[in-house]
């Protein structure tokens, strides 16, 4: 049977009773209640300093106790699945003892928190250590900490751990900081639950704290050895490597704090705070050389802890930071294999580098300023050799992912005044490219999109040309990675501009740069950098494309086969884009598509968006103010249209029809002269259609048409004004479309008396009828009887007024028939054309040329240009070829007569076939006019006519059959 307990009256007890029922307790010499002995130490404690060590070692025993019980007692449960209760003596021992450390520490902090705060660490570290690896425990510090505080005992050790830390905050002492780390130092890793929790209820207080403590500690060593065997800095490393984990902005923020502390001078610091602040940087150094989580919350802050004007401040003070370090080598190397292990604000810490290559002069420091730069460019160059090493053995450092997070910045560096911050983003962007072709491929999109000058436009091909840059990763398997780039400019590109949110400027930039890619890969890169770098380091430039086979790269028609693998994408742009369409049009006559001495596949949709665009560009042309621009776009189009319509001729028969159709029936034909009649007076009606306003079923006459020359009561028909361009611009319009379609008629290789293809000349007369004649009736080559023209009239009406609205058609027709023999398949726009002036001077009358002077010009003119035309193209031989001069000079009626007897009835016996035309040795179709020389029953009312108007006639007469020329 256990012993009853003593009943005592502890307030009327003395002290010394006290201590002898406290000793024969604790050594067990009589059995009394653990609850009792407890209130008896407590006493003692209180009241009795000099027991202050055995009472603590008492508690220490019954905390440990407790926490065995708790042990054993989970790993009961683990065993049997039976959850064990705890003694409810341990629980009211420990809740007794709680509360009088808790009224101990209200009452007389500074007394008593800071022994209580060590005892209780201590006491942790030990109960930590000693029963760790039994039950549950592991080394997951959440699931450690989570156990420990479901132990009474151990949790009432935190609690009144944390009721000291709270209440010497405000004072500033560092006892309960040190012995926190003391116990960290001893008891780690098994003491890290403490800390993580300690560190979550205070984390600035702890975090500022601790930083002190160990700078103070660190600040004492002397040299690299005792640095590096330091356990406090160690344990300082572990604390906060706890916290970063969701305080890392409050450990950033106190060593910055703690950076500028040591920056900030005084007169009335000691002796002790300027060792301190000298030793500030190396420590931070080698907190962050310790842990990659305090690394990581430095690093990404770089721009704002250090500057130029910092660097330079430091520079004073790295003779006092060696003996941290052991010599100024391994210093070196520990920055670099810190910048190294950054894996964020890597793109800071290069333009940091950078910055200091190029900091400015210092008054009366140029030694310093050298030394800094010398510096500064040695360590960027080892860290860049370290990065290409690491990436070359498939073992990339940390900085490399850092880049991918400050893309943009790279992209910024890239056109940079300064050569050398070129170089190195440069470099970077390879690193990048390396692993992630992506970002490659957007950096290179960059600088062909954006860069301004030659030096900058040479970047992508150092880019391209390093072998580091993995051509069998894809999506490069198939296609190069400039025409990735290329693709995903294009895409971009097509989406701003059906958006609306086109940049101008930009997007002329990239034309002009791809351009100008293509002109150093076609002209050689040296020469054309020679013309082009403005910057004066053209040896630098030409160097860079000679090395590492750069220029190779060029020759290997990199730039051509990326344009060719996205010519689909390319010419769609072409057919719709206006602002940047003459340097689009300088990309495609530039790579000569498609090109005859290195002849590649071509989509038939590239085909015909290249026909159909090169025709929009040639109107474009023809509406441009800018003569130099116009001169050269028309060269351009006269040069794509024949390497198109020699290459295919589905695209031959596109762009012709294209050209005649934009020019005689659209807006487009009054750059050509044509009267836009759509612009006459609203309120004119024509006169068939009010008559079938009123009966539907009014009867006509076999032929529709209708003579309108007035409405009544609004008197005769009024001319209608046409606004017409300058003349020398229609001229000039006129003769570039002319050689535009004598472009699409060429042959591939030029003859020696022919460079037109007689198949392209005979498809234009074809289309020409086509687009003219309203119908396919009657549109033969034959020339029927004079009096069948009655049939045809309203037909041959609506030619002659296109003819006469459209002076364009004209310079058509003569073209044609200068290539004989395909006028012949215009014989029905000829035919309606010479009825129509029969019938026309018919009507004219007895009227003399002044009568109706207007009227009388025009059938003129019309007249002439028709016998000329046929004249032209030997549809009339001698003398008939020659009724051009004669007719200016005859009455109305005899014109009738030459017209209708001469030229009609030739033209009516002799059908106008290219079986008329012989053809020589010279691959030439003509007419010997010698021996094709016209009947004299075609030629005699003609002969009558003159004689009859010798007076005026008789030079001509004698040409005409006098002076014959004979065969000998």
């Amino acid at each position: 049977m256990s012993q009853q307990p003593v009943v005592r009256n502890t307030p009327e007890m003395d002290l010394m009773s006290e201590l002898r029922f406290f000793l024969k307790g604790a050594t067990r010499k009589d059995k009394c209640s653990p609850l009792d002995l407890t209130k008896s130490a407590l006493t003692l404690l209180k009241n009795l300093p000099a027991t202050r060590v055995a009472v603590f070692e008492f508690f220490r025993n019954v905390f440990d106790t407790a926490a065995l019980n708790y042990i054993e007692a989970l790993e009961i449960e683990i065993k049997t699945g039976k959850m064990v209760t705890i003694s409810e003596s341990d629980e009211l021992i420990i809740t007794e003892i709680h509360t009088v450390f808790a009224a101990l520490i209200s009452e007389n902090a500074d007394a008593w928190a800071p022994c209580i705060s060590t005892w209780s660490l201590e006491l942790l570290g030990e109960i930590s250590t000693k029963y760790a690896g039994r039950a549950h425990f592991s080394s997951n510090l959440n699931e450690t900490l989570q156990l420990w505080m479901t132990c009474k005992a151990t949790r009432t050790l935190v609690e009144i751990n944390t009721k000291c830390l709270s209440s010497l905050i405000h004072a500033g002492t560092e006892a309960c900081i040190s012995a926190l780390l003391d116990a960290s130092v001893k008891h780690s890793p098994n003491f890290d639950w403490v800390v993580a929790h300690v560190g979550s209820c205070f984390p600035n207080t702890v975090i500022t704290r601790v930083l002190s403590v160990g700078l103070k500690d660190f600040s004492l060593h002397k040299s690299y050895e005792q640095v590096n065997s330091s356990p406090k800095l160690k344990s300082v490393v572990g604390i906060l490597g706890h916290l970063a984990g969701s305080h890392v902005e409050d450990i950033r923020k106190a060593i910055l704090e703690l950076f500028e502390w040591s920056l900030s001078e005084s007169s009335e610091d000691s002796d002790i705070t300027r060792l301190q602040k000298k030793a500030t940087v190396p420590y931070i150094l080698q907190l962050i050389h310790l842990s990659p989580t305090l690394l990581l919350s430095v690093c990404s802050d770089t721009r704002n802890i250090l500057t130029t004007e910092v660097i330079i401040k430091l520079y004073h003070s790295v003779s006092d930071w060696i003996k941290y370090f052991g010599t100024p080598e391994a210093l070196e190397e520990l920055i670099i294999a810190l910048m190294l292990r950054c894996d964020s604000g890597g793109a800071d810490i290069i333009k940091l580098l950078l910055d200091c290559i190029h900091i400015q002069k210092l008054d009366g420091s140029d030694n310093i300023r050298q030394d800094i730069i010398e510096k500064s460019k040695e360590i960027l160059v080892s860290i860049l050799q370290e990065i290409d090493g690491s990436l070359r053995r498939s073992n990339p450092v940390a900085i490399t992912s850092s880049f991918k997070k400050d893309h943009d910045k790279i992209n910024r560096m890239l056109f940079s005044n300064e050569k050398i911050t070129c170089d190195t983003a440069c470099q970077v962007v390879i690193f990048l490219g390396h692993s992630k072709p992506a970002m490659l491929i957007k950096s290179l999109e960059h600088i062909l999109k954006y860069a301004s000058n030659a030096d900058q436009l040479s970047l992508i091909i150092k880019c391209l040309s390093s072998d580091l840059i993995d051509k069998s990763l894809p999506p490069f398997v198939d296609k190069s990675h400039f025409s990735v780039v290329l693709e995903q400019v294009l895409n971009r590109y097509v989406q701003k501009f059906y958006g609306g949110n086109e940049e101008k400027t930009d997007l002329n930039k990239m034309w002009t740069n791809l351009y100008t890619l293509l002109q150093w890969e076609k002209q050689g890169v040296i020469s054309l950098l020679s013309s082009r770098v403005a910057s004066g380091n053209t040896k630098e430039v030409v160097e860079q494309f000679n090395k590492n086979g750069r220029r190779s790269l060029l020759q290997s028609r990199l730039i051509s086969s990326a344009i060719e693998d996205n010519l689909l994408k390319l010419t769609s742009l072409f057919v719709t884009e206006t602002t940047h369409i003459h340097a689009i049009s300088d990309i495609l006559d530039a790579i000569e598509l498609p090109s005859l001495d290195a002849p590649c596949n071509i989509r038939f949709e590239v085909i015909l968006n290249v026909t159909q665009s090169t025709v929009n560009y040639f109107y474009a042309c023809c509406k441009d103010e800018g003569t130099s621009n116009k001169l050269r776009g028309f060269k351009k189009v006269r040069q794509m249209l024949k390497r198109l319509c020699t290459y295919s001729k589905v695209a031959r028969v596109l762009a012709l029809r294209e050209l005649l159709e934009r020019a005689l029936f659209r807006s487009d034909s009054v750059l050509f002269g044509a009267k836009n009649t759509e612009h006459g007076d609203a309120s004119e009606k024509l006169l068939l259609k009010q008559n079938n306003k009123i009966n539907k079923t009014i009867p006509l006459t076999k032929h529709s048409s209708v003579f309108n020359g007035g409405i009544i009561g609004t008197g005769k028909r009024k001319s209608v004004a046409f606004d017409q361009l300058p003349e020398d611009f229609i001229a000039a319009n006129t003769q570039h479309l002319i050689g535009s379609i004598r472009a699409c008629c060429a042959l591939q290789e030029e003859q020696k008396y022919s460079d037109l293809s007689r198949d392209g000349v005979t498809l234009l007369s074809l289309l020409m009828v086509q687009f003219v004649s309203p119908d396919v009736m009657y549109n033969g080559l034959p020339w029927p009887e004079e009096e069948f023209s009655k049939v045809t009239m309203e037909r041959d009406l609506f030619i002659q007024r296109m003819f006469a609205t459209t002076p364009l058609l004209w310079d058509i027709l003569s073209f044609i028939a200068v290539y004989r023999p395909a006028i012949c398949y215009c014989s029905v726009l000829l035919r309606a054309l010479t009825a129509t002036l029969i019938h026309q001077w018919k009507s004219m009358g007895e009227q003399s040329k002044a009568d109706d002077s207007e009227n009388y010009k025009s059938l003129m003119d019309m007249t002439v240009r028709v016998i000329d035309i046929m004249a032209l193209g030997q549809l009339l031989p001698p003398p008939l070829s020659s009724i051009r001069d004669v007719v200016p000079y005859l009455q109305c009626y005899e014109i009738v007569s030459i017209l209708r007897d001469c030229v009609w009835s030739y033209m009516k016996d002799h059908i106008p076939s290219p079986t008329l035309f012989g053809r020589d040795a010279n691959d030439t179709y003509w007419r010997d006019p010698i021996i094709a020389r016209a009947p004299d029953i075609y030629t005699n009312t003609l002969r009558i006519i003159m004689q009859r108007n010798i007076k005026s006639l008789g030079h001509i007469y004698g040409q005409m059959f006098i002076n014959i020329p004979r065969h000998d």
